[in-house]
């Protein structure tokens, strides 16, 4: 029987089958907790009911300038912002990767200041997923953005990314991902002759 048009399933579990498609095809397994915390960043990402925060301007505000505030924010309210932080920074360069690209910020930035945002995260007392959760997150922030980028593919309807777009992406980025993808093409990926990145 055809998959059917409406699924009866809700936008959690649908990213978190997507996610665990990702997972087995890129060969990457994480804790259940950090399982869970990727699915319902896609989940709440799509739906923009977690992202951005609720700062006036915080999608205009550069993200080292956000992390400054979220330093700066009382102690109830630094994780919040640290945590708002984080998951922009992974859910924009995971999920919306070409919107970084010829740009100023570019994945790199994102990967620092997110990595930098749940590694403090992490040392935050009281936090609803344990700092273990956010450890893993610091620690593996490119391979959870590679995950990301695949659930995207698979679930936006855009056309497929050229050979060279994809080129460039590992370029920027030494993207595991991107050079599995360009390998599947039969393409083993070198640094450009200039030696840059």
């Amino acid at each position: 029987m055809p998959d059917a048009l409406v699924r009866d399933e809700t936008p959690l579990e649908f990213f978190r089958d997507e996610l665990l498609q990702a997972m087995e095809h890129q060969r990457v397994s994480t804790s259940a907790f950090t399982e869970f915390y990727l699915a319902n960043l896609l989940s709440a990402g799509v739906r923009s009911d977690a992202l951005p925060g609720a700062e006036p301007g915080y999608d205009e505000t550069p993200l080292a300038m956000l992390y400054v505030r979220a330093l700066e924010a009382a102690r109830h309210e630094r994780p919040l912002r640290l945590r708002a932080l984080g998951d922009s920074a992974l859910f924009v360069s995971g999920f919306f990767p070409e919107s970084l690209e010829g740009r100023t910020a570019d994945h790199a930035y994102y990967r620092v200041v997110g990595c930098q945002a749940y590694g403090r995260l992490a040392r935050e007392e009281s936090l609803p997923f344990g700092p273990h959760v956010f450890s893993e997150l610091e620690g593996r922030f490119a391979e959870f953005s590679d995950l990301l980028s695949e659930v995207s593919e698979r679930t936006r309807m855009a056309r497929p990314a050229s050979i060279v777009k994809l080129y460039e992406r590992w370029v920027a980025t030494r993207s595991r991902r991107a050079a599995l993808l360009l390998a599947e093409q039969g393409i083993q990926p070198a640094p450009p002759a200039d030696g840059r990145h």
